[in-house]
């Protein structure tokens, strides 16, 4: 708290020096004691959302030289903030949702800050089940990342895997991130497709990056948008479905490089097509068991079934034996 009011009370930068001279703790500290500790202060004040802000070339109130930190009104201070009860009631849902996603931080400095403005947030039904589980698996999708490239309007990179595709390396000035139940997708322009598309987050191989030789907003996200929209009429909205898979030992690669996950001794591939899903599995003779499901299993058995009797219409049982 000294170090807060110490910088909030300042008309300028504060140099090192002038820390360590005034604030109580700093004083009888050694240069590398006081790096410790002044880290660990810093620390705390930004898991509060203050930021302190440091500069090497000082104005006229700071001290030549050295380096100078200061908090400035606009990193601190939060505009009045008037929200309805209906309005209070959905930033607590909303909270709860994401409080075990990457966003649960950022999430507990907002309602920190909201309450401090004497907003009477109410906590949310904890017994919602289906909310707890798809902000889960929100968690893993990434979107903390792909947020903040978003914010700064960063044009980013990564390698995207569509099923029954060959991966492809995408580059995309990205515009929105929108929910559909625990899934969540990207919408940004493609800069190799020179396009506007949608990516499923799940379906990004790796991290995202910052693409080299392109500076923070150095593009516009488009203000005429109805993402919602954008979303609905997009190819990666079709329905998917998981299959269920015994493989043979090195065989069907190409179906292994699909997982999803693993359970038990079988892997979980997505599909949007079963018929197509079973001409594939087909391919691979005895070397594919379909486990579930059941619409998966019946198009494989139907697939055999005409394949046999293509065969004994062109050559019998020689035929089918050879």
């Amino acid at each position: 708290m000294n170090l807060l009011i110490a910088l909030r009370a300042a008309r300028g930068w504060v140099s090192r020096r002038t820390l360590m001279r005034v604030i109580d703790g700093y004083a009888d500290l050694d240069e590398a004691a006081f790096d410790r500790k002044f880290s660990r202060d810093k620390e705390l004040l930004r898991q509060m959302g203050i930021s302190i802000a440091t500069r090497a070339e000082h104005d006229a109130y700071g001290d030549e030289g050295e380096t100078g930190y200061r908090i400035s009104a606009d990193d601190y201070a939060m505009g009045d903030v008037d929200l309805t009860p209906s309005e209070a009631a959905a930033v607590a849902v909303a909270a709860q949702f994401w409080s075990n996603t990457e966003l649960g931080e950022s999430v507990g400095q907002a309602l920190t800050k909201l309450r401090g403005l004497g907003i009477d947030l109410v906590e949310a039904n904890p017994g919602q089940a289906s909310q707890v589980m798809a902000s889960t698996r929100l968690s893993t999708a990434n979107f903390a990342t792909a947020l903040r490239h978003i914010n700064a309007r960063e044009a980013i990179g990564f390698k995207y895997h569509k099923p029954g595709q060959a991966p492809r390396k995408v580059r995309l000035e990205p515009y929105a991130l929108l929910s559909r139940g625990d899934r969540v997708y990207l919408i940004g322009f493609d800069l190799d497709r020179q396009a506007q598309r949608t990516f499923r987050l799940s379906r990004i191989e790796g991290k995202l990056g910052k693409i080299s030789g392109r500076e923070p907003g150095d593009y516009e996200i488009p203000t005429d948008n109805a993402w919602h929209l954008t979303l609905s009429s997009s190819s990666e909205m079709a329905f998917v479905a998981e299959a269920k898979l015994r493989l043979r030992a090195h065989r069907a690669d190409p179906l292994r490089r699909r997982q999803v996950r693993a359970e038990d001794d079988a892997i979980v591939i997505e599909y949007s097509d079963a018929a197509a899903l079973a001409a594939e599995i087909v391919s691979y003779g005895g070397a594919v068991e379909v486990i579930g499901p059941e619409e998966l299993r019946r198009a494989v058995a139907d697939r055999r079934a005409t394949i046999a009797k293509s065969l004994h219409r062109l050559g019998g049982r020689d035929v089918l034996s050879a």
